[in-house]
């Protein structure tokens, strides 16, 4: 599988086989196959809820900006970022909004 760059053009959802549980602000997830445990904090656990749908990177960003005190260049480089890793852990799936 190629692996294409994140733009905020892409389209997001998050993945529905990977179980989260809540603890206070953050969200935790152990993956048993690969031996992992992953914590999201409060702002990755909102791209998370955003991304339940079929949503556009732009679209995640324009929310975050209303939500939080963040600068629209800045979300979109750390929510591109973080969803490239959110990619690489297999917890989200991400289209190439140039291909559909």
């Amino acid at each position: 599988m190629t692996s294409f760059p994140i733009d905020t053009r892409s389209i997001v959802v998050a993945s529905s086989a990977i179980p989260f549980t809540r603890l206070d602000d953050e969200m935790l997830a152990i993956d048993e196959h690969a031996g992992f445990c992953y914590s999201m904090n409060a702002s990755a656990v909102r791209v998370w809820e955003l991304a339940a749908n079929p949503r556009s990177v732009e679209d995640i960003c324009a929310a975050l900006c209303r939500e939080f005190a963040v600068e629209p260049d800045t979300c979109a480089h750390d929510v591109v970022e973080l969803l490239s890793a959110m990619r690489d852990a297999g917890f989200v799936k991400v289209t190439d909004a140039a291909i559909g």
